[in-house]
């Protein structure tokens, strides 16, 4: 009888162990609810932004407005509908929703949407915009080639070129910055110089007929632009 109850006791035991753990591991740790709700808003929020890469816009905002609906509207939240409203043409929605975050956190990513919102209607609030986010944020690489292609656009080769040049080399796979530094040597002229980087960023003719085109547009249009070489 003695030798059946020590049985019965360590079958009992082994029953309360997990098969899956050593028998040295600690107990899983249990997670703040809090904090599985900062996880679980932070990958609603990279979907977002997934969606918005992606042109979805009109998703993008319907799951921004479940965000808030759900207690979330912190700066990431509006910095995201401000996008969305600047891609859906919505100018004086996203104008006030960046224009909330330009003394918070998220400035340079706010003077940043500021500069792309106006610069076909206001290229000297653009350059201001954009000046200002390249100093807040100075190795984005997207802030960098915007800057200079706003830059470009007024007639300010130079200034152009450093700011390019600079977005190329912190982005050496990014290909936008390399094609508008071909299109600003095709605006100087510097053929030597567009054969070069086409040959190095492995572009073809085609491509290179529609950069030439770009070119041919802008300078075509900086006679009316020249307020923003000031």
């Amino acid at each position: 009888m003695k030798y059946a109850a020590l049985f019965v006791l360590c079958m009992l035991s082994a029953c309360t162990m997990d098969p899956h753990r050593a028998p040295s591991e600690a107990p899983p740790e249990k997670l703040d609810p809090k904090t599985v709700e900062l996880k679980n808003t932070q990958i609603h929020l990279d979907l977002i932004r997934d969606m918005i890469d992606k042109g979805q816009d009109y998703a993008a905002l319907a799951h921004l407005q479940d965000l808030k609906q759900h207690g979330s509207n912190d700066d990431q939240v509006t910095l995201l509908e401000a996008d969305c409203r600047r891609h859906l043409g919505q100018t004086a929605e996203a104008d006030a929703l960046y224009r909330k975050l330009v003394g918070g956190r998220l400035a340079g990513q706010a003077y940043h949407g500021l500069g792309l919102l106006y610069v076909r209607t206001n290229l000297t609030f653009a350059l201001a915009s954009l000046r200002r986010a390249s100093q807040l944020l100075p190795t984005d690489a997207d802030i960098r080639n915007d800057y200079g292609r706003a830059l470009m656009e007024a007639g300010r080769n130079t200034e152009a070129m450093q700011e390019l040049s600079t977005a190329s080399e912190l982005a050496p796979n990014q290909t936008k910055s390399r094609k508008n530094l071909i299109v600003l040597m095709m605006l100087m002229r510097n053929e030597t110089a567009v054969t070069q980087l086409a040959q190095q960023s492995a572009i073809d003719p085609s491509e290179i007929q529609k950069l030439r085109a770009q070119a041919q547009r802008i300078k075509a249009q900086q006679p009316s632009k020249s307020a923003a070489n000031g």
